[in-house]
């Protein structure tokens, strides 16, 4: 109660917190969030023993992929060696030819293109012994028609879905179906985008993946971030 009337009577205090969380870029607090989401996830899949790959379809400028291998080597030392193997999924060429139902004022077709070779390095150089691929092209390319098997997935641990877009994440959901298994967590990092319509966005993606496959049951796990949310299989 102290603490209460002390804060009351100097207003100096809130005002200086309130300006410096105002000036914290709304990206980077994102990133670090993002960053927690992948820790929760990979803690809670080590201990439960739900052993299997690291998917990621969106691997940009493989921030995110980057955190999970090096969180990955922490939580190894606390549960034993999971031997987690970590698959990245982009073409490094942004999002390619965004359908209508896709448009968004954000995005452009080059949106997200990167330095490949300059971003591949630089995951060279994070693995420090780390299992892992990246699989380069538009997912029309690398997931359509093809299975887990193609690129040695036999389960799926944690999955990272930064498609943004509905057509991306329902080609990923579509591919990763057979590797889900009980205890499997999937982040959705762009949840909430597209001022919440329901037929749109990685949203929208995953309720007609839900509905397509009512054999495989999910509860939400946590949220994340600004708007992200992850869930668990919890049946399949």
């Amino acid at each position: 109660m102290n603490l209460l009337n002390f804060i009351k009577k100097n207003l100096i205090i809130q005002n200086f917190v309130a300006a410096l969380v105002s000036k914290i870029p709304p990206y980077l607090e994102f990133s670090v969030s993002k960053y927690l989401g992948i820790k929760k996830a990979m803690y809670i899949t080590a201990h439960d023993k739900t052993h299997g790959s690291y998917l990621e379809f969106g691997v940009f400028t493989g921030s995110s992929f980057n955190f999970a291998m090096k969180v990955n080597k922490s939580i190894d030392k606390l549960f034993g060696n999971t031997k987690c193997e970590f698959v990245g999924f982009d073409s490094f060429e942004g999002f390619g030819n965004i359908k209508q139902e896709d448009k968004h004022p954000m995005f452009n077709d080059k949106t997200f293109s990167v330095d490949e070779k300059k971003v591949l390095k630089n995951i060279k150089k994070c693995s420090k012994g780390q299992k892992y691929q990246i699989v380069k092209g538009f997912f029309e390319s690398t997931l359509k028609n093809k299975k887990p098997l193609d690129y040695n997935i036999q389960n799926a641990r944690v999955i990272m879905i930064d498609c943004d877009l509905k057509e991306p994440t329902t080609l990923a959901l579509d591919f990763v179906k057979t590797v889900l298994q009980k205890g499997t967590i999937i982040l959705f990092d762009d949840y909430i985008f597209y001022k919440g319509d329901e037929k749109k966005g990685e949203y929208a993606a995953f309720e007609e993946f839900k509905r397509n496959n009512p054999e495989i049951k999910f509860r939400e796990a946590f949220e994340y971030g600004y708007g992200s949310k992850a869930f668990i299989v919890s049946s399949v």
